[in-house]
């Protein structure tokens, strides 16, 4: 199993020399398996994804704010007849999961109506996904603390686990059921958009500290913490001082990075 990162920028995509090493796409990450190419979340990052014919793929969304939709009608490969994708959520069932996804790429937010007639994109409920794909991996859901709501996924299969935990404003209360979720995972994506400080200021924004992160993890029996979600202001310079700063285990998320699992 490996975990491909296309995309762990917060908020909006940035372009700009000092902002060139971690990068400037917004949250995709990708699992490969044998069968399964399976995305959580669709930013501008998935327009970089190639999508195997030859495999199953699903897209798996946490929310629909824009950094996590925005790449969808991007990827060339996405509606090429030879390429059958499914879209899932925890948060909305398929039938509201479409009209969310035909409405962002149609009308006044986009020029043509991508989604509405698709012939090889299938909108499924979670549910059914899990027992559909039950005898290949295991995937399960935590509700998470968002606006608007968003849900974290944790992904089994052949004893590796892989956690995702983007967008969450994590509080004491979420502390037992966070860590029997990440119990055991080999990678969890963590959203680390802000520094302690920051947070501060950000109360409701719906995300979590880097050092709330490491401070829950240092307990935690799991594998490598990556820290992602990077605010859109955070500098190359500035992630390397924080990644200097972080306990062995812990690391920063890179566009283009590919970890195996």
């Amino acid at each position: 199993m490996r975990l491909i990162t296309h995309g762990c920028r917060g908020s909006i995509p940035v372009s700009s020399s000092e902002m060139m090493k971690y990068g400037g796409n917004t949250t995709c990450f990708e699992i490969i398996m044998d069968k399964f190419q399976i995305f959580f979340d669709a930013g501008s990052g998935f327009q970089n994804a190639i999508l195997n014919p030859n495999k199953e793929i699903l897209i798996f969304f946490s929310h629909f704010h824009h950094d996590h939709l925005q790449g969808l009608a991007f990827n060339k490969y996405l509606l090429k007849p030879e390429t059958k994708t499914i879209i899932s959520s925890a948060l909305v069932d398929p039938e509201n999961l479409k009209k969310i996804i035909q409405s962002y790429f149609s009308g006044v937010f986009f020029p043509l109506d991508l989604f509405g007639n698709s012939q090889n994109v299938t909108f499924l409920d979670f549910t059914e996904t899990q027992i559909r794909f039950g005898n290949d991996f295991k995937i399960k859901t935590l509700k998470l603390k968002h606006p608007g709501g968003s849900y974290g996924y944790s992904l089994n299969i052949a004893n590796k686990k892989f956690v995702f935990l983007c967008d969450n404003e994590f509080t004491a209360s979420q502390y037992e059921e966070l860590r029997n979720f990440s119990k055991n995972a080999d990678i969890v994506i963590w959203d680390g958009m802000f520094t302690e400080e920051e947070l501060k200021s950000k109360t409701g924004w719906g995300h979590s500290s880097i050092e709330q992160g490491v401070k829950f993890f240092s307990d935690t029996n799991c594998g490598k913490i990556i820290i992602s979600h990077h605010a859109p202001f955070r500098t190359d310079a500035e992630l390397d001082r924080i990644g200097k700063s972080l306990p062995d285990g812990f690391h920063l998320a890179k566009d283009g990075q590919v970890l195996e699992i």
